[in-house]
């Protein structure tokens, strides 16, 4: 068995010392690739006067920070930055548990200005808090785009890429805040059409960005008869976000379509759609709205990447694994696996979509990693990657590409 990892935190709040602990009793952080607002929470003995909960105040800021001499030669690694949005304390137990979660928690938690319009600009600008759209309060560094390698390298304590060039963002051609929506719906739109996805960096960057498939697998994860390196494992496959046909259908007119259907008042709103119908055995059908659609192709896009989102979702490999590393490296999202698993059908290479790293007194040092299809979110759609393993219908049905067209 490893050596246990260790854990200190770093407690920050607007006019008080920061307050670092080390005796921490249980913790748990999690990293989600597909998420923003990643948990962390930890329990810590509490004193009989009250002064622990008063320097835990919500909204405080949190760095986790851990440490194992099997892995980077023992040096220390953020794994969490957040702000304390939960707290407990029973009298009984003596202790005082916390919940924080990532930056990203205001995106989700916040409506962003209703009405906010912009023309003309580009992703980073848009969030510059000049704008007035995103609140300089949230603590937010600024954005990053595709710099996924930059991301990995900081989250296992390596040193920072030097240099990198990172993707220049597209200029967006309107964008408005629809009433009810948090500042995560909204860059989600953005996201969407652009193919790219979105969540928060271990140093407080807002990121869009698309996984590397291209890259040599840092884990491997087998349960056979002659070896095993897992301490559970399970699959999951549903049918529900396995779409047929997806149709995105906008607001916007199309240009040069007479009113020739006087029974049909949306014949001339701009649509896109995506069809597979090969992936069930029956129809089944997803249409949605979208009223900044401003040409087919557009919504064609919209509507491919929604399906790719569908069956991203409808398959998944979960494993449990001892301690919070393997082979030197943390055990991190957005790195990719080797997977043999026979009983449950399962081999070939998959994507870390998430990991949920457990420190208790009575199970020690566990992960859980949730394990996707590569390849289903990639920007550069038809690239398929490591299909499931031969024989399994259900699962080569679920990668048979299908056909786009908008008008």
């Amino acid at each position: 068995m490893a050596q246990k990892t260790k854990a200190y935190l770093e407690i920050e709040f607007p006019g008080a010392k920061p307050w670092l602990i080390d005796e921490i009793r249980e913790f748990s952080y999690s990293s989600d690739m597909m998420a923003v607002g990643d948990q962390c929470s930890f329990s810590i003995v509490a004193d009989d006067k009250g002064d622990t909960l008063r320097r835990l105040p919500l909204g405080a800021l949190v760095k986790l920070w851990l440490m194992n001499p099997a892995v980077n030669r023992g040096r220390w690694t953020r794994k969490h930055l957040g702000r304390i949005v939960t707290r407990d304390a029973d009298i009984g137990e003596g202790v005082v548990k916390v919940g924080s979660a990532d930056l990203g928690w205001h995106l989700t938690s916040c409506h962003a200005p209703l009405y906010k319009r912009f023309r003309g600009l580009k992703l980073d600008q848009i969030v510059n808090p000049a704008t007035g759209f995103i609140d300089p309060s949230f603590g937010f560094m600024g954005v990053r785009a595709d710099a996924n390698a930059l991301n990995r390298s900081i989250k296992q304590g390596r040193a920072a890429i030097q240099a990198q060039q990172l993707k220049v963002l597209d200029t967006l051609q309107v964008f408005q805040v629809e009433p009810g929506e948090s500042f995560y719906d909204c860059l989600t739109r953005y996201c969407q059409r652009e193919n790219l996805l979105i969540n928060v960096s271990v140093d407080g960057f807002i990121q869009v960005w698309n996984p590397d498939y291209e890259r040599a697998p840092l884990y491997s994860f087998e349960v056979s008869s002659t070896r095993s390196n897992l301490t559970g494992a399970r699959r999951h496959d549903e049918a529900g976000s396995r779409y047929t046909d997806v149709t995105c259908v906008g607001e916007a007119l199309a240009m040069g379509i007479q009113f020739n259907n006087p029974n049909d008042p949306n014949a001339m709103k701009r649509r896109g759609s995506y069809k597979a119908p090969g992936l069930l055995p029956f129809t089944h059908r997803f249409t949605f709205g979208d009223g900044e659609m401003l040409d087919g192709k557009m919504a064609a896009a919209n509507a491919e990447w929604l399906w790719k989102r569908g069956l991203f979702d409808a398959h998944y490999i979960e494993v449990k694994a001892p301690d919070h590393f393997q082979g030197g490296n943390w055990y991190e999202s957005d790195e990719l696996a080797d997977v043999k698993i026979p009983a449950l059908s399962t081999e070939g290479r998959y994507y870390v979509q998430s990991v949920k790293c457990d420190s208790t007194v009575k199970d020690g040092d566990v992960t859980t990693l949730v394990l996707r299809w590569p390849h289903l979110l990639s920007a550069a759609y038809g690239t398929w990657g490591t299909r499931p393993k031969p024989g399994d219908p259900a699962d080569t049905l679920a990668l048979l590409p299908g056909v786009g067209e908008g008008q």
